[in-house]
């Protein structure tokens, strides 16, 4: 074989595991809703309860991305909080949940 087949079908097994990862083998949603879990549970413990954490997806990504009001604080402390949860590469908020805080 040459050089170009082989980048090829290196390219095309690829292709492929990653196909069957995100699509019949479900690993990924599996991650996906595990790791939103356990930012749920967080979130709960932490009673903020108003605050929503979703995994990226289109496509799947370990970015979590936060939104729902808070203040200055609960935002650094939530996303700081995010980042440690296993599987999380980054804890990021919605850039249009930013102008949301919670008013007494």
């Amino acid at each position: 074989m040459n050089r170009v087949s082989i980048i090829a079908a290196g390219i095309a097994s690829i292709v492929a595991v990653t196909w069957l990862w995100h699509g019949p083998l479900g690993a990924g949603e599996r991650f996906a809703a595990r790791v939103e879990a356990a930012a749920r549970a967080q979130l709960d413990h932490d009673e903020m309860n108003h605050v929503q954490a979703r995994l990226e997806r289109d496509p799947l990504s370990r970015r979590l991305i936060l939104s729902g009001p808070a203040d200055d604080f609960q935002r650094r402390e939530i996303r700081r909080r995010m980042n440690l949860i296993p599987g999380v590469g980054e804890a990021r908020w919605d850039p249009g949940a930013l102008g949301m805080e919670v008013r007494p």
